[in-house]
């Protein structure tokens, strides 16, 4: 009888350690696939994933209730001008490609516009942006592969951006970009914008 006793306790300490071991590696599996669901790259969120990934409230709810702003047929305009190359318009800006959260505060981990700045002709910081002024607007044109557009080709500003050295500031809201059928990428983006002091 002891033996029949010590062999069903036996079997039964098994199965509960299989069965531990069984929902341990369950758990693993399903941080792992968490992990892996993140984006290395910022720019390859979606604007919904990114929302999605958001920890505080009132940054969801801002993008929850903040209508998407559709510029592009300006961006078009600007781009598909024929003395586009020529536009002595533009003005050099050096932009910081991630998401402002509040007036002091940004997130390096998802995409959008936290910085920017003015480039004055005496600086040595390399421009990564040209700036166009048309119908009220101002088009952000990256000049490199680095911007803050989302994969499905929104930029997100979640705070009003003072524009360094000059007398503008960028409103906070989400922007449609520009999509380029030749280029195959979102090259442009027409914010809203007021004179500051």
């Amino acid at each position: 009888m002891n033996k029949f006793r010590i062999t069903l306790g036996a079997t039964a300490l098994a199965m509960v350690a299989a069965t531990f071991f069984a929902c341990s590696k369950e758990k693993t599996a399903q941080q792992e696939t968490t992990i892996e669901q993140q984006p290395e790259n910022p720019n390859d969120y979606t604007l919904a994933e990114m929302v999605e990934a958001m920890r505080w409230e009132d940054v969801k709810a801002f993008f929850e209730n903040q209508p998407i702003k559709d510029y592009t047929a300006v961006c078009e305009k600007v781009l598909n001008d024929c003395g586009f190359a020529e536009k002595e318009a533009g003005l050099p800006y050096i932009i910081s490609w991630v998401l402002r959260l509040h007036p002091n505060s940004c997130d390096p981990s998802k995409p959008g516009s936290c910085l920017v700045i003015r480039k004055k002709e005496n600086s040595s910081l390399q421009a990564n942006a040209n700036g166009y002024f048309e119908d009220g607007k101002l088009i952000l044109v990256p000049t490199t592969e680095d911007n803050g557009f989302t994969a499905d080709g929104y930029l997100a500003i979640g705070a009003p951006i003072e524009v360094q050295f000059d007398s503008i500031v960028i409103q906070e809201g989400i922007y449609a970009a520009y999509y380029d059928e030749e280029a195959g990428r979102y090259t442009a983006v027409a914010v809203d914008y007021y004179c500051g002091q």
